[in-house]
Protein backbone atom coordinates (compact mmCIF):
# COMPACT_ATOMS: atom_id res chain seq x y z
CA UNK A 1 0.00 0.00 0.00
CA UNK A 2 1.95 3.31 -1.51
CA UNK A 3 0.82 6.44 0.78
CA UNK A 4 1.27 10.06 -0.68
CA UNK A 5 3.35 12.80 1.26
CA UNK A 6 0.98 15.77 2.96
CA UNK A 7 2.38 19.01 1.60
CA UNK A 8 1.57 22.03 3.23
CA UNK A 9 0.78 25.39 1.85
CA UNK A 10 4.28 27.32 3.00
CA UNK A 11 5.74 23.83 1.66
CA UNK A 12 4.48 24.37 -1.89
CA UNK A 13 5.12 28.08 -1.88
CA UNK A 14 8.49 27.40 -1.39
CA UNK A 15 9.01 24.51 -4.05
CA UNK A 16 7.30 26.85 -6.96
CA UNK A 17 9.40 29.40 -5.76
CA UNK A 18 12.61 28.19 -6.02
CA UNK A 19 11.52 26.75 -9.73
CA UNK A 20 10.19 30.26 -10.23
CA UNK A 21 13.49 31.62 -9.31
CA UNK A 22 15.91 29.10 -11.12
CA UNK A 23 13.91 29.70 -14.66
CA UNK A 24 13.92 33.26 -14.56
CA UNK A 25 18.02 33.06 -13.68
CA UNK A 26 17.97 30.95 -17.16
CA UNK A 27 16.02 33.13 -18.99
CA UNK A 28 18.13 36.70 -17.39
CA UNK A 29 21.55 35.85 -17.10
CA UNK A 30 23.84 37.20 -20.30
CA UNK A 31 24.51 34.97 -23.43
CA UNK A 32 27.74 34.13 -22.54
CA UNK A 33 26.61 32.42 -19.57
CA UNK A 34 23.49 30.42 -20.67
CA UNK A 35 25.30 26.87 -20.81
CA UNK A 36 25.78 27.77 -17.02
CA UNK A 37 22.86 28.56 -15.85
CA UNK A 38 21.17 25.85 -18.20
CA UNK A 39 24.02 22.56 -16.66
CA UNK A 40 22.97 24.34 -12.73
CA UNK A 41 19.32 25.20 -13.41
CA UNK A 42 17.89 22.48 -15.19
CA UNK A 43 19.23 19.83 -13.01
CA UNK A 44 18.39 21.50 -9.60
CA UNK A 45 14.57 22.14 -11.18
CA UNK A 46 14.61 18.57 -11.90
CA UNK A 47 15.59 17.36 -8.00
CA UNK A 48 13.34 19.85 -6.72
CA UNK A 49 10.53 18.46 -8.45
CA UNK A 50 11.71 14.47 -7.52
CA UNK A 51 11.18 15.16 -3.88
CA UNK A 52 8.34 17.00 -4.29
CA UNK A 53 6.16 14.16 -6.93
CA UNK A 54 8.38 11.66 -5.47
CA UNK A 55 7.82 11.64 -1.48
CA UNK A 56 5.52 8.72 -0.58
CA UNK A 57 5.77 5.67 1.64
CA UNK A 58 4.44 1.73 1.21
CA UNK A 59 3.78 -0.99 4.03
CA UNK A 60 5.64 -3.94 3.15
CA UNK A 61 5.81 -7.53 3.93
CA UNK A 62 9.05 -6.82 6.69
CA UNK A 63 9.42 -3.29 6.17
CA UNK A 64 8.44 0.26 5.84
CA UNK A 65 10.01 1.85 2.61
CA UNK A 66 10.06 5.66 2.44
CA UNK A 67 11.10 7.47 -0.40
CA UNK A 68 11.80 11.08 -0.69
CA UNK A 69 13.07 11.66 -4.58
CA UNK A 70 16.66 10.13 -4.34
CA UNK A 71 16.46 9.34 -1.10
CA UNK A 72 15.16 6.23 1.12
CA UNK A 73 14.88 4.46 3.66
CA UNK A 74 13.85 0.67 4.70
CA UNK A 75 12.87 0.81 8.61
CA UNK A 76 12.11 -2.95 9.77
CA UNK A 77 9.06 -3.44 11.41
CA UNK A 78 10.96 -5.50 14.35
CA UNK A 79 13.20 -2.62 14.75
CA UNK A 80 10.60 0.03 15.47
CA UNK A 81 10.77 0.78 19.27
CA UNK A 82 8.18 4.49 19.38
CA UNK A 83 5.88 5.68 17.24
CA UNK A 84 4.31 9.28 17.86
CA UNK A 85 2.48 12.41 16.55
CA UNK A 86 4.92 15.01 15.54
CA UNK A 87 5.08 18.68 14.79
CA UNK A 88 9.15 18.36 15.08
CA UNK A 89 10.88 20.57 11.78
CA UNK A 90 14.22 18.52 11.84
CA UNK A 91 14.73 17.62 8.28
CA UNK A 92 13.68 14.28 7.34
CA UNK A 93 11.20 12.88 4.17
CA UNK A 94 8.15 14.92 5.11
CA UNK A 95 6.74 17.46 2.79
CA UNK A 96 4.40 19.05 6.02
CA UNK A 97 4.50 19.59 9.82
CA UNK A 98 2.52 16.89 10.81
CA UNK A 99 4.88 14.23 10.70
CA UNK A 100 4.95 10.89 12.50
CA UNK A 101 7.97 10.33 14.25
CA UNK A 102 9.55 6.65 14.23
CA UNK A 103 12.47 5.60 16.53
CA UNK A 104 14.32 2.66 15.97
CA UNK A 105 16.03 0.52 18.86
CA UNK A 106 19.70 -0.02 18.62
CA UNK A 107 20.66 3.10 16.88
CA UNK A 108 20.84 6.56 18.31
CA UNK A 109 18.24 9.85 18.04
CA UNK A 110 19.72 11.38 14.72
CA UNK A 111 20.66 7.53 13.04
CA UNK A 112 17.25 6.45 14.35
CA UNK A 113 14.52 8.62 13.84
CA UNK A 114 12.84 9.52 10.96
CA UNK A 115 9.75 11.71 10.77
CA UNK A 116 7.56 11.32 7.86
CA UNK A 117 4.18 12.92 7.03
CA UNK A 118 1.31 10.50 5.55
CA UNK A 119 -1.74 12.40 3.82
CA UNK A 120 -4.01 10.68 7.43
CA UNK A 121 -1.36 10.42 10.06
CA UNK A 122 -4.00 8.79 12.69
CA UNK A 123 -5.02 5.79 9.97
CA UNK A 124 -1.85 5.37 9.11
CA UNK A 125 -0.38 5.15 12.59
CA UNK A 126 -2.92 2.59 13.27
CA UNK A 127 -1.62 0.41 10.45
CA UNK A 128 1.61 1.08 11.02
CA UNK A 129 1.55 -0.08 15.06
CA UNK A 130 -0.59 -3.36 14.26
CA UNK A 131 2.50 -4.30 11.78
CA UNK A 132 5.18 -3.57 14.62
CA UNK A 133 5.74 -6.85 17.52
CA UNK A 134 8.31 -4.59 19.93
CA UNK A 135 6.86 -1.34 20.30
CA UNK A 136 7.78 0.48 24.32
Amino acid sequence: MRVKSKIDCWFNILIWLIVFIMLVNIILVPQSEKVTAYAVGIPMILFVFWIYFGTYYEFRDEYLYCRSGPFSEKIAYENIRSIKLSRNMLSSMALSIDRIEIKQHGKGYITGTTFISPLNREEFMKELISRCKKLE
